[in-house]
């Protein structure tokens, strides 16, 4: 992530922090306390690109689509492998050209 984001990401969850604090303290409604963002695996980021674009694409497009939406780079090579490995247990996606994947229909 960029510095800038840190330093957004960071200020949002002190004020989230804050209003619960302020929140609990004045006797308003009960707080749900968020827990911590769990990591989001490549196989869920990529599963989430393809649903968004509602179409198969192309190995470089995942790329790009993840980039933008998660702000992470990923290794072209792994995620090859990683929705091959998928394609070939029959999970989560389907390839529909060479190096293009889609997801499975069920």
């Amino acid at each position: 992530m960029k510095p800038q984001e840190l330093f957004i990401q960071y200020e949002k969850e002190v004020a989230q922090f804050k209003l619960a604090l302020i929140q609990r303290l004045s006797g308003e409604t009960a707080v749900s306390v968020q827990a911590p963002k769990k990591r989001t695996s490549n196989l869920s980021m990529i599963e989430a690109v393809l649903l968004t674009a509602g179409k198969p694409l192309h190995v470089n497009e995942i790329i790009a689509a993840i980039e933008k939406k998660f702000s992470i780079a990923l290794d072209r090579d792994s995620l090859s492998s990683a929705i091959i490995k998928q394609v070939r247990k029959e999970k989560r996606f389907v390839r529909v050209a060479p190096n293009t994947f889609g997801l499975r229909q069920e």
